[in-house]
């Protein structure tokens, strides 16, 4: 028999305490195996809730109301490679801590498991923080693979048997999905392997076409290994950066290759009404001008983090014999050639549109930046995420790591180390200083990672926009807010007008 290696000692050490408080339904003895200040996430665990507790205090009120009931139980070392006790560096602290992944079983689901075990004071290990989700509901698993299709047809082609497979699912969908992004088709290719009947909605002609409709030059700013979808991911040759249109068809050819039930050119109509009796939703459907009606037992929103366009109302826009639109109406920059262009914002969008008119012919671009704005380099953000999916891990390994650990926590260190931050662009804020833009790196110095779940806005990841802005050619006007229109410009609040004719 092998002996195991250091970090896998510590963690099974670790482990049998938190499978023996479990067991024995001991809310402090699990609160034990904490840092006094340490963190527990519960997804579904203990509660049909998601939970964040941040010390002992907090871990035993909450637990010891939910630990009999959850019955936990067959508490193990995870056997997959991608989980096994592994040295990191340690926050906070000098010395390295293990991190370790284990499963375990409620009285109906499977679950997972994620740990960072450093040392206390008196040299014991101890879970700087532990997260605890279920994975699978009992008798209701996600199917491990495909069906041999030559295993199952009797005299029958695919084609038949899919044709009635869908026309099924048309007909009596258990689950109605609206939106066919990103979100929508990995939920329904989900529910697939479950064998749960589910059709997807979406409003436009063709699935895709919520990013075929963005600007001509969009391309996302995260790597590839953090955006690739459940079941298919990405081909070697794929682009480090995914242009818009690549996004398109990623997703057009998703839901044909996962056999995806969708409906396209199709919205509800009016609000569905649910019949507590049948514990099912009436919901009347525009079928690409059909109406129809459904009666799902579960209704899905996957219609995106955005709402409808915020367009401020400025005084005088009749007197403008310019152009004015919103940032979700532009798409290329060679109709405003030769014009002078004002945007207004600082963000991701508003940076792309004012790189892309500043070097593709307009005769001035200014940017109007009311506040500050959060600014970090493309090189920065690829060394972040590269980090958590580095490549030739799959992406579901990242997901559920990053997943694991509480956004409370990863806003404290953040904001515990954003010196480093600071320094790390130092040269990028140097040039947007000359330029005139006020950065910052969040309210509290918590960085862009965490403004994406607090803000959903308000940082830009720079890809080269620093260079013009240092340069002039792309000008800003800082701290003050547009007024109203005049009939060569806009009026700010200083009483300055900027020319436009966009």
């Amino acid at each position: 028999m092998s002996v195991p290696d250091e970090q896998t000692r510590i963690a099974a050490e670790w482990l049998t305490d938190l499978a023996s408080a479990l067991q024995s339904a001991n809310a402090e003895a699990f609160a034990a195996t904490f840092l006094p200040d340490g963190w527990f996430r519960d997804v579904l665990t203990f509660t049909w809730d998601n939970h964040t507790l941040e010390g002992r205090d907090k871990i035993v009120s909450y637990v010891s109301k939910n630990i009999s009931p959850a019955e936990i139980s067959q508490v193990k070392l995870s056997d997959d490679s991608y989980f096994r006790p592994t040295y990191v560096p340690s926050s906070p602290g000098p010395d390295q801590g293990v991190e370790t992944g284990f499963t375990f079983e409620t009285s109906i689901a499977h679950g997972k498991g994620y740990a960072r075990l450093v040392r206390n004071e008196h040299g014991e290990w101890k879970a700087l923080l532990t997260s605890m989700m279920l994975v699978d509901i009992k008798g209701h698993e996600e199917l491990p693979g495909r069906e041999n299709f030559e295993d199952i047809a009797a005299n029958r082609s695919w084609g038949e048997m899919e044709a009635e497979r869908k026309g099924l699912i048309e007909s009596d969908p258990y689950v109605i999905i609206i939106g066919s992004g990103q979100t929508g088709v990995q939920v329904a290719a989900r529910f697939k392997q479950m064998n749960i009947p589910t059709l997807v909605l979406e409003r436009n002609k063709r699935v895709g076409d919520n990013w075929r409709h963005r600007y001509d030059s969009l391309a996302l700013h995260t790597v590839r290994e953090h955006h690739q979808l459940l079941y298919q991911p990405h081909p070697s040759t794929w682009p480090i950066f995914t242009p818009r249109d690549k996004v398109a068809s990623m997703l057009e050819s998703y839901a044909v290759n996962q056999d995806l039930v969708v409906w396209t050119s199709s919205a509800i109509v009016g609000r569905p009404v649910y019949n507590s009796e049948t514990r099912t939703w009436d919901v009347a459907i525009d079928h690409a001008g059909a109406q129809v009606r459904l009666h799902p037992a579960h209704i899905v929103l996957a219609t995106g983090t955005s709402g409808d366009p915020y367009i401020p109302k400025l005084e005088d826009k009749g007197r403008f014999t310019g152009t004015s639109i919103h940032a979700t109406q532009y798409k290329a920059p060679q109709p405003f050639s030769g014009q002078d262009v004002v945007v207004v914002g600082a963000g991701n969008t508003a940076i792309d549109i004012c790189q892309d008119l500043a070097t593709c012919g307009a005769k001035s671009v200014t940017m109007v930046q009311r506040s500050s704005t959060c600014v970090i380099s493309r090189d920065s953000t690829v060394r972040n995420l590269s980090a958590t999916w580095p490549q030739g891990v799959p992406v579901e390994v990242g997901d559920f790591k990053i997943a694991s650990f509480p956004l409370g926590y990863l806003r404290k260190m953040a904001i515990q180390h954003q010196d480093k931050a600071w320094a790390q662009e130092k040269e990028l804020h140097d040039k947007l200083k000359k330029g005139g833009v006020k950065v910052h790196l969040g309210s509290e110095g918590q960085g862009p990672h965490l403004l994406v779940f607090e803000r959903g806005g308000g940082y830009w990841l720079d890809k080269g926009a620093a260079d013009l802005i240092a340069s002039g050619e792309i000008k800003v006007k800082q701290g003050f807010e547009p007024k109203a229109f005049t009939e060569t410009g806009i009026l700010l609040t200083d009483g300055s007008v900027l020319p436009a004719t966009l």
